[in-house]
């Protein structure tokens, strides 16, 4: 059974105390972010949160499902309905996730994909590619080039926007007076 379009908005707006909530569908169900990072699912309208022990430490009734069959176990979570508990959970849950011992490879080939915005976050293990240059040059113009001092800052700044990240560009290029 696919998920329903209001019960996923209702989860999103629920959880979005906790930061920029998105998500994205997946063979009828979704995969659910925050701040650009995966932390649960909703399937067959129901709510879970991937398993960490600081999710753990928050959560009011600790229970174990699979959201899908093979899937890994995950938090499910009954109580949607409170949304400081549920931005609770997912504040908790998002620091363990962004930890050294958490980031896989998968992630690392998912922080080259080229922003869709300029509202999206910065990964923390922001890698300076070819396409992320291509897409500083659509904002900055065709004369962008990724200065050391400019990958310094991104890497110092992630968490913050691209908007962000294009107007402190704009400070280490020096003025041209035509």
């Amino acid at each position: 059974m696919a998920c329903n379009a209001d019960f996923v908005q209702y989860i999103v707006d629920q959880c979005s105390g906790a930061g920029t909530i998105a998500v994205r569908k997946m063979m009828g169900d979704y995969c659910i972010y925050c701040n650009g990072v995966l932390f649960g699912l909703i399937c067959d309208n129901n709510f879970y949160v991937k398993v960490t022990e600081a999710g753990e430490a928050v959560l009011e009734e600790v229970e174990l499902r699979q959201p899908f069959e093979g899937a890994k176990d995950y938090f499910y979570i009954s109580n949607v309905d409170n949304r400081e508990y549920l931005e609770d959970i997912v504040r908790a849950t998002l620091p363990e996730l962004l930890s050294p011992k958490a980031k896989s490879r998968k992630q690392a080939r998912k922080n080259r994909q080229v922003p869709l915005s300029l509202d999206e976050f910065i990964a923390p293990d922001l890698v300076c590619s070819q396409d992320l240059r291509a897409f500083f040059q659509q904002h900055l113009g065709p004369d962008f080039r990724f200065k050391v001092e400019f990958q310094d800052w991104l890497r110092r700044n992630a968490g913050l926007t691209y908007r962000d990240a294009v107007e402190a560009y704009k400070q280490f290029v020096p003025l041209s007076f035509d």
